[in-house]
């Protein structure tokens, strides 16, 4: 009988041990439907451009169980100027500092304002632009035609699958340490 007990309480902590599901975002989803990590940057014209739009969709989303998160990571960027950011553009949701780029390597995000919405578990269902009102750096559509991060979202909302899972962000670069 306690050779049967300490046997199962050895594989209890060999598949505890072996099934890792902490990811840097994990703390973050407890009790939701789904999370938005944005990154942005505080001197990108793209982030500042785009804070409306994000505050209107935290607004309508996170009565669904949808938690926003502005992610703020790259060289040089420091807790005052992202909460400089969060002030000036008057964000509706938390803000994140990601100094190690632990968020950042997770997704693998590259540009600012890149979207991520991920389920519960943290897997990625969607990731890219917000909408294609910015078609390349300095050009923008005088009318937006597709609301990706809208789109998903909606998804996500009634249940069904994201139909559009990737677009290609356009914004500033996220600055790596060399």
């Amino acid at each position: 009988m306690r050779i049967r007990i300490f046997s199962s309480f050895i594989f209890l902590v060999i598949l505890g041990c072996s099934r890792r599901t902490d990811t840097p975002i994990a703390s973050f989803l407890q009790d939701k439907k789904a999370g938005v990590f944005v990154f942005l940057a505080p001197d990108c014209p793209l982030s500042q451009n785009y804070t409306l739009t994000l505050n209107n969709l935290e607004k309508e989303f996170s009565s669904n169980g949808v938690s926003f998160y502005g992610v703020f990571s790259g060289v040089g960027t420091t807790r005052t100027a992202m909460d400089g950011f969060a002030a000036t553009y008057h964000l509706s949701f938390p803000v994140i500092l990601d100094e190690d780029f632990k968020i950042d390597d997770f997704f693998g995000a590259t540009a600012t304002p890149q979207a991520f919405l991920t389920d519960p578990k943290g897997r990625v269902l969607y990731k890219g632009a917000i909408d294609n009102w910015a078609a390349e750096l300095g050009q923008h559509r005088t009318v937006i035609t597709q609301h990706y991060l809208y789109d998903a979202l909606d998804s996500v909302r009634a249940n069904k699958p994201v139909q559009v899972m990737e677009t290609q962000a356009v914004g500033c670069f996220i600055e790596r340490k060399s």
